[in-house]
C-alpha cells in the first residue's frame, strides 16, 4: 500500500537527518535558554543576579557550576546520541 511505500522508502532515508537535527535544536535550545537566564530573562538566571546584588558569591559559584555542569551534560548526551545514528 502507499503509506507502507511512503514509510519504508521516504521515512527511513529521512529519519537519520531529522534525528541529528532534533538533537542539534536541543541541545542549542538548552544552550539559548542558559544564556537568557544569565542575562536576566528569569529561571536560574534570577537566582544568578540575586545572588550577585548581596555579593554571595559562594552561591553565585554554585550556581554557574550548576550551569556548567548542565551544559556539558547535555552536549556530551547529545555527541553520544549522534554517534548511535551513524
Amino acid at each position: 500500500t502507499t503509506p507502507q511505500v511512503v514509510w519504508h522508502a521516504v521515512v527511513a532515508q529521512v529519519m537519520p537527518q531529522l534525528a541529528d537535527t532534533t538533537i542539534y535544536r536541543w541541545e542549542y535550545n538548552f544552550r539559548a535558554s542558559t544564556v537568557l537566564g544569565a542575562v536576566g530573562a528569569g529561571g536560574i538566571g534570577f537566582e544568578l543576579i540575586a545572588s550577585l546584588r548581596v555579593l554571595d558569591y559562594a552561591q553565585v559559584s554554585a550556581i554557574l557550576i550548576c550551569m556548567l555542569a548542565c551544559v556539558t551534560l547535555v552536549d556530551g548526551l547529545g555527541a553520544a546520541l549522534r554517534r548511535g545514528l551513524k
